[in-house]
């Protein structure tokens, strides 16, 4: 990919929300790359479309980055926005140049794989709910969403203890956590549709095979996640074609990935040539 700032593209996928928190993809910016993002249906003022699948929403993506003329790209992909990043590099191989994979899901029925395995508690509640049916997920994302929507930070973080090793800790305390939570409830207003029917797109059969991704991927994971544990990041560092796997030993969840999207990027453009 050339050095010219005009010419680097960047679609980041964000999980729960339209607006994008500004803490992520600052570093990004600031070293010249056009970050795009987009709600996925059912948050903030997104249609919701239930049923979808990742490669429904991956199709959503291919059609604005058509839409914004966009020449060439490359897909960065957070949690569940890591699988819906993959998906983007299946439906539109010739343009997306390269997948940056942060903390991001494996398949629900990855082999190998035992998905709930050093899960935190808040996590394993929603997948054992979305596993058992919809109205089962519905229940349960419902009492998380009002309780994102009418509390404030201080008093969601104890309920989320299980999910966060102290890196994570520190950063939800600082400017990002602020951020996080101003996004969080602009992206859960009008319901919880979007949390819910990405559960169900997430444990459900994909749409896509990874091990047909060309691209060269880069795959970051923080072995103290346990929002998504070390174990989901072994199952594409073992199945993608052409994937860079690192692990920050004592990094988690959030503090893998916020502060360092734009490093991350630079080390994914460095293989472009």
């Amino acid at each position: 990919m050339p050095s010219s700032s005009s010419s680097r593209r960047s679609v980041w996928v964000e999980r729960h929300r339209r607006r994008t928190d500004r803490a992520k993809p600052r570093s990004a910016t600031e070293r010249g790359y056009h970050v795009v993002t987009y709600a996925r249906p059912g948050y903030g003022p997104s249609t919701p479309v239930p049923g979808r699948t990742l490669a429904d929403t991956a199709e959503a993506s291919r059609t604005l980055m058509d839409h914004l003329g966009a020449e060439r790209y490359l897909v960065a992909g957070w949690s569940s926005g890591g699988p819906h990043a993959l998906a983007d590099a299946v439906v539109d191989p010739r343009l997306v140049r390269g997948v940056l994979l942060s903390g991001s899901f494996a398949p629900y029925d990855a082999d190998g794989l035992d998905f709930l395995t050093d899960m935190g508690l808040m996590s394993v509640i929603q997948f054992r709910a979305a596993a058992r049916s919809v109205e089962a997920c519905r229940a349960v994302i419902s009492q998380m969403a009002a309780a994102v929507r009418e509390h404030d930070l201080a008093e969601v973080a104890p309920a989320m203890a299980s999910l966060l090793p102290k890196a994570d800790a520190t950063v939800l305390h600082g400017v990002y956590g602020v951020e996080n939570a101003v996004s969080m409830r602009h992206g859960l207003a009008a319901g919880y549709a979007g949390w819910s029917d990405d559960l169900h797109a997430l444990t459900g059969p994909w749409g896509f095979d990874p091990s047909t991704i060309t691209a060269p991927v880069e795959l970051w994971h923080g072995a103290m996640d346990r929002v998504v544990p070390l174990a989901h990041a072994k199952w594409p560092a073992r199945h993608l074609p052409d994937v860079r796997f690192h692990v920050g030993d004592r990094e988690g969840h959030l503090s893998i990935a916020v502060g360092s999207l734009g490093e991350k990027l630079d080390q994914l453009a460095a293989r472009l040539g």
